[in-house]
């Protein structure tokens, strides 16, 4: 894949890298709220990366924002309901369950994945939004009202523990998406293995300085710096969810190519 790129987005690539690792190092340092670590680790590489796209800003801008009102919410409340994670948080939390930082990370979580696969990966093509648009949002609408309807009504069959989440939402959709469109797994390497040495060394980070740490069960765990680490997580949000972000961003708003 590096041999694709240009001279100009080899050097935007190493600024990333080498930016992520400097702010995660401060952060490590300084021991900053959670909400200022989001700040400062990954909201400027995300808008420079934003800037530099020419084409697909409305898009992916709104396929982000739509994505974290209606789909991450209730993802957050099947989580803390079921005590899969939790992190610490200033600001109020919704329906007193859900941190609002997580949905801030969130947005930039998807917000930066686009950004950053439309400008190395995908040559961000010009391009009108598909029309299968309105079939996610459809579904984001009844995970939402599913999800917040059960949660004043019989809450206890909110809580989803860590498998059967990952399951839900991203085995499943994933399956459906790369079986009706195997093209895409060529895609989605480069992309999935940045992210997933970013997501970690800021994972580690956040959990040696206090700001996130795994209260529930898990399959494997390993213990850093007498720390609970789930090795669950590596595989479900470093090389799932990455795949099944991209993969659902090019089946319902972008071209599938």
């Amino acid at each position: 894949m590096l041999k694709h790129l240009s001279t100009l987005q080899k050097k935007r690539l190493a600024f990333l890298a080498v930016y992520i690792i400097f702010a995660c190092f401060l952060v490590y340092v300084w021991q900053p709220v959670y909400l200022v670590s989001i700040l400062v680790v990954l909201v400027p590489p995300t808008l420079l990366n934003f800037y530099w796209l020419k084409h697909s800003r409305y898009k992916i801008f709104l396929f982000s924002l739509l994505t974290t009102l209606l789909f991450a919410p209730p993802v957050e409340i099947m989580a803390r309901l079921a005590n899969a994670w939790d992190v610490q948080s200033v600001l109020p939390r919704l329906l007193g369950v859900a941190p609002l930082e997580n949905l801030i990370f969130a947005f930039l979580n998807f917000f930066w994945v686009l950004s950053f696969y439309e400008y190395f990966v995908d040559k961000d093509k010009p391009g009108k939004i598909s029309e299968r648009f309105r079939f996610i949002l459809l579904l984001y609408s009844l995970l939402f009202l599913v999800v917040f309807s059960l949660f004043f009504v019989a809450p206890g069959l909110v809580a989803v523990n860590y498998y059967l989440l990952a399951v839900i939402i991203l085995i499943v959709p994933g399956g459906f998406i790369f079986y009706s469109t195997p093209k895409l797994f060529k895609k989605i390497w480069f992309t999935t293995i940045f992210f997933a040495l970013v997501f970690f060394i800021y994972e580690v980070v956040s959990l040696l300085i206090g700001s996130w740490w795994w209260p529930g069960n898990y399959l494997f765990t390993v213990t850093i710096s007498g720390h609970i680490f789930p090795l669950d997580d590596v595989f479900i949000w470093y090389f799932l969810s990455t795949p099944v972000l991209i993969g659902g961003y090019e089946f319902f708003v972008d071209d599938k190519k």
